[in-house]
């Protein structure tokens, strides 16, 4: 396993970003992105909801010991649920470089650094949200223990986020906030959508990491640039990755042939005297990259990590950072 693979597979099991945009991302005839389905009256108790591993859950009541087991689902929660009610959450929900609740979460006494049986069930919990990729053994333990789990969809596109919010917001009992909360995300994106469909001159954006990494169409980031009003180079060259289709490494040859207007990246390393990351000074000195249009024209914008990693709802301010870029390019 190389270096990059090393580096990539944790952030991407952190944050669940896993590709999963193919119909909304490539779809140009669609007006929005499509609303989540039919939203239902209240929740009504007992309730059965099938959830992200096709399994059957059946929640006996409203829940009010709710424990959380990744950062998106911490997002989630905090905007949907009364603080009394989230009893545990990840360590890094308090980190303002990567959580957008941080400072939300400071009233929850249990933060997981590493998820464990023994620290959930200390808990009581009545319900605990898991992502796909739990530890098998914890949910065993959990399970065999008659704790009531269930696992979010895996589907980080922004029609999969707002269809997690409408079932989140029905099986911990808060469908009204789940649903102006959707309101709200919606009209946002389609504001975004209408300006990128009437922008001419689409800038060409390449996202690029310090790991010689990028992104294709068919992910949240490159969702995102779409809707900021771009062009994502490495779809328009027909890249993919060869671990990670989706994930691709970018040379810095193939860098050069890109040409790209305008390079986003996110940074959580060391800055060098003026703030900027050590690794886009690298860039901009770099002999070899002298000639690329975004670093010959100093068009490397880095973006709040927070937003633009996220696989919550949050995903709209790092599409609207985007835009607000890309509207003077």
């Amino acid at each position: 396993m190389n270096q990059f693979t090393k580096l990539l597979l944790p952030i991407l099991l952190l944050l669940f970003l896993t590709a999963c945009n193919t119909d909304t991302a490539n779809n140009d005839d669609e007006n929005s992105i499509n609303q989540p389905s039919e939203q239902a009256k209240q929740s009504a108790y007992p309730l059965t909801v099938t959830d992200g591993r096709g399994k059957e859950i059946t929640i006996s009541e409203k829940p009010k010991r709710i424990v959380s087991t990744a950062l998106a689902v911490d997002e989630l929660l905090v905007d949907l649920v009364p603080s009394e009610n989230l009893v545990g959450v990840t360590a890094i929900s308090s980190d303002p470089a990567i959580s957008n609740v941080a400072g939300k979460t400071d009233s929850i006494e249990t933060k997981f650094e590493t998820v464990t049986a023994e620290q959930i069930l200390a808990l009581k919990p009545d319900l605990v949200i898991i992502p796909s990729y739990v530890n098998p053994d914890v949910l065993n333990q959990l399970e065999n223990a008659g704790i009531t789990t269930f696992q979010v969809i895996d589907d980080t596109s922004f029609e999969g986020i707002l269809k997690t919010v409408e079932t989140l917001g029905k099986i911990v009992g808060e469908q009204e906030k789940a649903n102006n909360l959707i309101a709200d995300i919606q009209k946002r994106i389609d504001a975004l959508k209408e300006k990128a469909d009437k922008k001419e001159n689409k800038p060409r954006v390449l996202y690029y990491t310090e790991y010689s990494s990028s992104v294709t169409d068919n992910t949240t980031i490159g969702e995102m640039i779409k809707l900021a009003g771009g062009i994502n180079v490495v779809s328009e060259a027909g890249i993919v990755g060869e671990s990670y289709p989706d994930y691709p490494e970018i040379s810095k040859e193939v860098l050069v042939q890109l040409k790209p207007d305008v390079i986003f990246t996110t940074a959580w390393g060391a800055t060098t005297n003026n703030g900027e990351p050590a690794f886009v000074t690298e860039w901009k000195k770099d002999p070899a990259l002298k000639d690329v249009p975004a670093i010959k024209n100093n068009k490397i914008y880095v973006l709040d990590s927070a937003n633009v990693t996220t696989a919550s709802h949050y995903v709209i301010e790092g599409a609207e950072e985007m835009a607000a870029i890309l509207s003077k390019e």
